[in-house]
């Protein structure tokens, strides 16, 4: 029997998968439905994405602006429009966005991530619909969240599925683990099942369906199942009721929360993210939420500073004069800018606009900075990561400090490593291994701007490392990608 807030939930998702299909049925072509007015004006932009190293890579963001694709076709259009991989009939929809990020009224770039499996090229098309006049803005299975809660003593909150972010009034930033939510365990006799290939991936086992059952998981007929690392870790997503359980084989015992050791015989671990969740961090007494770095001081964990080389110290940003914006805050990605109009160095002022992106799916933050008229002399940008007083590491030539450790109540694995793009020059300043940042000095461009990227894996959540090896293989392959974005090409017009 349904509870009543199963039936409302399975309404609601009725309702707004009719509306999708009425809404993208056009786009998509997969339905005898078409767009209000009846008009069949859909037309298409068709791209190749290539990976062209090889490891897999999933969830990369593809990030188009509106100027490439009007340069491709000057009709296109934000109003209306569709991403879609495959063949038609069997295309297959991607989650997308459309952004304004120079808020000027207008969407200006469309996002999507997009999974590719070793040296593979997928194509991608943009269906649109040139002629439609209204907007429509479609949040589907939501991973991203942006926010201003004042009551956090912040100028802004942001996060992933995966990770959260407060971001400071005096520039620094603090990260947040999310624990991940505990169903139930069962026998690693179904890691066969788990580990077939796509290619010979069978349907679901009622064998299997009956432990998610029997802990009161009801799972659609669309399920589908992805390998994260075989043998380890598997994500079961169910494609219809837009959730995602992931399964984890455990080692032979584990050690709990408050320091007790168990047997578990290498039992698989279902688990669940517990998805956006900035509001429990305004209960102090929260424990879904849990601090990756010290509330206190600077930089935090990838924010910014300014560097005074004569005098060696960090300037905080002002706490006043500058403002905040939300620039999206949408299902895949969430962008938050901060602007300081005028920031007095030297007694000349400079304006300093900060931008944080975060992604779906993703452990990791982007800040670009850009300081017009960029810095006098004296001056650069300061950064880093907390010091986990574990093993810390730097690689000038990748760009890249990395510091291994625990998190600060000295439970659950966490890695956290900064990557700046290659090419960038990583100064330290000399500061002690026992103080609590590892600070990096970066110098912007000639055009004032610079950007990098900050990610921490966090054991307690539900894309945890377990051993420092495994941290560094993370790291290698996130910086060989970042490195090598995927190859964009747009292909030709189709003849009709």
């Amino acid at each position: 029997m349904h509870t009543q807030d199963n039936i409302q939930t399975y309404i609601v998702k009725r309702v707004l998968t009719t509306c999708l299909s009425l809404i993208l049925g056009s786009l998509l072509m997969l339905s005898a439905c078409t767009m209000p007015g009846g008009k069949q004006n859909i037309s298409k932009i068709r791209l190749t994405i290539q990976n062209t190293l090889p490891i897999p890579r999933k969830n990369v963001p593809i990030v188009l602006t509106r100027y490439q694709l009007r340069k491709v076709n000057p009709d296109f259009s934000f109003k209306a429009y569709s991403v879609v991989t495959g063949k038609a009939p069997r295309e297959v929809m991607i989650p997308a966005q459309a952004d304004d990020l120079d808020y000027d009224g207008e969407r200006d770039q469309l996002c999507f991530l997009v999974d590719l499996g070793e040296e593979e090229t997928k194509e991608v098309s943009i269906l649109y619909d040139p002629s439609f006049k209204a907007t429509l803005t479609l949040d589907i299975n939501k991973q991203t969240r942006a926010a201003i809660f004042p009551e956090l003593n912040a100028v802004a909150a942001m996060e992933s599925n995966l990770i959260a972010y407060l971001l400071k009034p005096n520039g620094a930033f603090t990260a947040y683990g999310k624990k991940r939510a505990e169903y139930f365990s069962m026998d690693a006799m179904f890691q066969a099942e788990l580990d077939q290939s796509e290619f010979d991936r069978m349907p679901l086992s009622p064998e299997l369906r009956q432990h998610f059952e029997s802990n009161n998981i009801t799972l659609s007929q669309q399920v589908q199942i992805e390998i994260q690392k075989p043998e380890q870790q598997w994500i079961v997503r169910d494609l219809e009721n837009q959730e995602a359980y992931f399964i984890r084989k455990s080692s032979d015992s584990e050690v709990s929360d408050l320091g007790q050791e168990t047997q578990t015989n290498g039992e698989l671990k279902v688990v669940k993210s517990i998805g956006l969740s900035l509001n429990a961090l305004l209960n102090p007494e929260t424990t879904e939420m849990v601090a990756l770095n010290s509330l206190e001081g600077l930089i935090g964990c990838g924010g910014i500073a300014l560097w005074d080389k004569e005098k060696a110290e960090m300037i905080p940003l002002p706490a006043e004069g500058n403002y905040v914006r939300i620039l999206a805050d949408g299902s895949i990605r969430s962008v938050v800018q901060r602007i300081v109009p005028e920031w007095n160095i030297e007694g000349e002022p400079r304006r300093l606009t900060s931008t944080t992106f975060i992604y779906g799916e993703n452990p990791w933050i982007e800040h670009h900075i850009h300081i017009d008229g960029n810095l006098p002399t004296g001056y650069a940008i300061a950064t880093g990561i907390p010091n986990l007083k574990g093993a810390n590491k730097v690689d000038r030539e990748q760009g890249w400090i990395s510091s291994w450790g625990t998190d600060p109540r000295g439970i659950d694995t966490l890695g956290i490593a900064l990557i700046a793009p290659t090419g960038r020059d990583l100064q330290d300043t000399n500061r002690s291994e026992k103080d609590d940042l590892l600070p990096v000095i970066l110098m912007p461009d000639t055009a004032g701007r610079l950007n990098y990227r900050v990610f921490a894996i966090w054991g307690g959540g539900i894309d945890g490392i377990e051993t420092e090896t495994a941290f560094a293989e993370h790291l290698q392959r996130t910086t060989t990608a970042l490195n090598t974005p995927p190859r964009i090409k747009f292909l030709p017009k189709e003849e009709e």
